[in-house]
């Protein structure tokens, strides 16, 4: 247990304001701290307000405990997280570094996704440093529109400041620096007015692909966008995959809190977002989290549910893998139909389960992905089997089952076989990026040739989304 010594000005402010105020780590928030989702769990005790009737049923049995988004602070008292805040964040790509003899110097590539930020630390031309956390901004909840709306009501130079702050120590002598993140972040961490992207038409104040003055660095490029959910992570990334230069057509999707895919080839270049939730990231599941150590990430059938978790730790939750690999088990096995009805309400993996709800949830998450990838295709004419690879990125990409992502219909089965990983190929990007200018040019010029493709009130996505929310692949 910490000790945390009580401030006058601390009363009445939730455990979660005090978190973040005082910059200390934080369990996580889904709901954005509104009290619904019941995964801020803090052990703890001394002076706080008694539990109300929403969190006393959100606790259920979990004796010891309180929501960080509900207590609040009447004195000293102490504390001790869950290991959730202790994230498995992937930093690692394939593919090599652009190389730029010239280059000399500090620089810094920074990768910014919703739930994990990724720094790069480059010296002389090499990478010597990767460093990675939890996105601060997850206090306010796990999906970009939660932090827009926390935005639009005041909140702005809070998200600003938490992402200058958490980068700040790594900048020290910096002599470049290259930030990539969804379109709505890179407006959060420049200032610049999000409000546009939250409503009709979405319009971006800003699509970037210039440069600013920023504290931890001399100059800071913030990578180009297309549009206002197609963001410079999706260029960084998707130019680093070389997918800009393919000759036949190409399929690449980050899967992540948002699903944006580009489909190019030679010819054509299209993209698009799919608003998919942030189910892949343990929000929304029940006993759902981000890739710690205790999280389930795989799962098989054989006479039952069998499991392995990250560090063979006591499971502790589900993260997105493992609720793919979940999935894909139980219709193997039987127990879950096309319609995604469940034999049983839950199915337990150690002390954690997966629920009918679970299931609906997933099932939204991976319609939005399939219709996204069809749609692309049927704009491009083109029939799925004429896609020759698949390129997955992102941290929780790497950590798919190819099969169980084609079993569960995220990716068409018909594209099985046909996956690649690639890693975080958004902070390869960025790197590249950072150590040459040319990149920078590739970059902004790919931005600028793709194709954006609003799915929302798309007739033939409608269709498809429907026809996806089965499990048939």
């Amino acid at each position: 247990m910490t000790d945390y010594k009580c401030k006058e000005s601390d009363i009445g402010k939730t455990l979660l304001e005090i978190f973040c105020a005082e910059g200390l780590c934080q369990p996580e928030t889904p709901c954005g701290g509104k009290g619904r989702c019941g995964k801020c769990l803090v052990r703890c005790e001394g002076a706080l307000s008694a539990p109300d009737e929403n969190e006393i049923k959100l606790l259920g049995d979990k004796k010891g405990f309180r929501l960080a988004c509900l207590a609040r602070c009447e004195g000293d008292f102490s504390y001790q997280l869950t290991e959730q805040t202790e994230a498995d964040i992937q930093t690692d790509f394939a593919g090599d570094i652009t190389l730029n003899k010239a280059t000399e110097g500090k620089l810094l590539a920074v990768d910014i996704g919703t739930t994990t930020v990724a720094i790069y630390s480059i010296i002389n031309g090499k990478v010597k440093d990767k460093i990675s956390f939890v996105n601060p901004q997850t206090a306010h909840g796990a999906d970009v529109i939660s932090r827009l709306v926390f935005a639009g009501q005041t909140g702005a130079e809070t998200l600003k400041n938490e992402l200058v702050e958490a980068i700040k120590p790594y900048g020290a002598d910096t002599d470049y620096c290259v930030i990539c993140g969804n379109t709505a972040i890179e407006h959060f961490v420049t200032g610049e007015d999000a409000s546009g992207i939250a409503k009709l038409p979405f319009t971006p104040a800003s699509l970037f692909g210039c440069e600013y003055q920023m504290p931890f660095a001399k100059k800071t490029y913030i990578a180009p966008c297309v549009a206002a959910y197609v963001g410079g992570d999706i260029t960084c990334g998707a130019v680093a995959s070389g997918i800009d230069r393919a000759e036949e057509l190409t399929l690449y999707i980050d899967i992540g809190t948002n699903g944006e895919i580009v489909l190019a080839d030679k010819d054509r270049a299209l993209c698009c977002a799919a608003a998919a939730g942030p189910a892949f990231e343990g929000a929304n599941i029940e006993c759902g989290c981000i890739a710690h150590t205790g999280a389930v990430e795989k799962v098989w059938y054989d006479g039952g549910l069998k499991y392995k978790t990250i560090g063979n730790a006591p499971a502790t939750g589900i993260c997105g893998s493992g609720l793919i690999d979940c999935v894909s088990a139980l219709l193997a096995g039987g127990e879950l139909d096309e319609t995604g009805r469940l034999d049983e309400d839950r199915y337990y993996l150690g002390d954690v389960y997966i629920s009918q709800k679970d299931i609906r949830s997933l099932q939204t998450a991976k319609a939005a992905i399939a219709a996204g990838i069809k749609t692309l295709a049927a704009e491009m004419k083109k029939p799925i089997t004429a896609i020759k690879k698949v390129i997955i990125a992102g941290g929780f990409g790497t950590h798919i089952d190819p099969d169980s992502a084609c079993d569960i219909g995220l990716i068409p089965q018909k594209l099985r076989g046909r996956i690649e990983f690639m890693g975080n190929c958004a902070g390869h990007g960025a790197v590249n990026c950072a150590l040459s200018e040319a990149e920078r040019k590739r970059t902004e010029a790919f931005a600028k040739r793709l194709e954006y493709i609003e799915l929302s009130g798309h007739k033939k996505f409608n269709q498809l989304y429907v026809d996806e929310m089965f499990f048939e692949g």
